[in-house]
């Protein structure tokens, strides 16, 4: 017996469809590390920042610090796969952890809003992957049940996550090459549309 198809996607931000250099990576796990909720809506801002840094030890490295939270590359094949399964009828949306200041850096920064139907951030859900609240909040938003969501992202903790609130998920990144999106892609049923 085949299972239901899946009606949408939830793709993660960082390591699928962007790309942070791990030196600034590291620099703002660092920083982020000073704020406790950060990821579930704990305000976080410019100043703050500063003064994290320079509680971190990373005084001399403020203006590093603050660029990391709009350091990061937009990955073209990535959106260019999921702009073909919105084109095959499968609605897509970003679920990514992301605190409140680095979320509108993004929706600055990034062209998100117009390649998705939608964005969950964690800041906004209130609840971080891998915590079952964030997927069962997405899956309570779309009105569809977990099993016709499918979920990809970079971290196996995430992954399981999902997997434990009943969404199908896989654990994909960037390096492992869009031939290995698609036959994951295609191991759910998930169309994709032709290139055009």
């Amino acid at each position: 017996m085949s299972r239901s198809p899946v009606l949408a996607v939830l793709w993660d931000a960082d390591g699928v469809l962007q790309h942070t250099p791990s030196d600034v990576w590291q620099l703002a796990t660092a920083v982020v590390a000073q704020f406790p909720g950060a990821l579930t809506g704990t305000p976080i801002d410019e100043a703050r920042i500063r003064e994290a840094a320079v509680a971190a030890g990373l005084g001399d490295r403020v203006e590093d610090v603050l660029s990391v939270w709009w350091t990061f590359d937009v990955l073209a094949p990535s959106l260019a796969i999921v702009s073909r399964v919105r084109a095959a009828g499968t609605r897509c949306y970003l679920a990514t952890n992301q605190d409140t200041y680095r979320a509108a850096c993004m929706r600055d920064k990034a062209p998100y809003d117009e390649a998705f139907d939608g964005a969950y951030y964690s800041c906004d859900v209130r609840a971080a992957k891998p915590a079952a609240g964030f997927f069962d909040h997405i899956a309570t938003d779309l009105a569809l049940p977990p099993e016709r969501l499918l979920f990809l992202d970079d971290q196996p903790a995430n992954v399981e996550g999902a997997r434990l609130a009943g969404i199908r998920a896989e654990c994909w990144t960037h390096t492992d090459g869009i031939p290995a999106l698609l036959a994951i892609l295609d191991r759910h049923g998930v169309r994709v549309a032709d290139e055009s």
